[in-house]
């Protein structure tokens, strides 16, 4: 178990890089971090089930500009091990997979909250460094950077160990606690959500034909989440 967890950290690190403070190819999203860590922790498809629902939460959530969105790569690495974990042991049944999901959901709010301290303490390397070429340092520049990118790949991959250490804790504690009364309250739940990830979709839709776009994805979406069900 422990190199999964060193692999979790090093590409949630990456990941988390992808974010905001470089490249930004994408491989923050949650489909795909999502299936990495199902991938990790012995489960892929589990991984991608909770990754497309998340997509679909967070689609219209991006990080651009001062925007400060829910962390939606700590949920996906979050869902995405727990997911993979509880598969192998208690089964990922409608109420475990609904559960998985919507404390995916907290923990994209306890992501947020890291992200904007993050940022914060970036503001003030930034100062500094402003204040350090004033004085004619021209190095300060370099300098900045580096502390900059070290700053965001250190804090994710300590999130990355963080979130993925508690979706294993989850899976492997607090589901199997969960009895056939609670696991048949929150399978009730899961039709709902990808109504609300439809939903998601919909809101940051620009074409005219805004009902079709709606219909369609709520369609697919629910079509994806029997395929992959049965796929499990």
């Amino acid at each position: 178990m422990a190199w999964r967890f060193l692999l979790a950290t090093l590409l949630g690190g990456v990941c988390y890089l992808d974010r905001t403070a470089a490249c930004q190819l994408m491989l923050h999203r949650p489909l795909v971090v999502a299936t990495l860590m199902g991938a990790i922790f012995g489960n892929m498809a589990a991984g991608a089930q909770v990754g497309v629902i998340l997509e679909l939460f967070y689609l219209a959530r991006l990080p651009v500009g001062a925007s400060i969105p829910p962390d939606d790569t700590g949920a996906a690495v979050f869902g995405g091990s727990a997911a993979a974990i509880a598969s192998s042991s208690i089964g990922l049944d409608a109420g475990s997979f609904t559960a998985v999901l919507l404390l995916s959901v907290v923990i994209a709010e306890a992501g947020k909250a890291a992200d904007r301290f993050v940022r914060k303490v970036n503001v003030r390397i930034a100062r500094l460094t402003a204040e350090s070429v004033d004085r004619g340092d021209v190095q300060a520049v370099e300098h900045g950077l580096l502390a900059g990118l070290t700053l965001f790949t250190v804090t994710g991959m300590a999130l990355a160990l963080v979130f993925s250490g508690a979706g294993v804790a989850m899976a492997k504690e607090l589901l199997p606690r969960f009895g056939p009364a609670s696991r048949s309250s929150f399978a009730i739940l899961l039709p709902a959500l990808p109504l609300l990830g439809a939903a998601s979709a919909y809101s940051c839709s620009r074409t005219e034909r805004t009902s079709a776009v709606f219909f369609l994805t709520m369609a697919a979406v629910f079509g994806g989440t029997v395929l992959f069900r049965w796929a499990a």
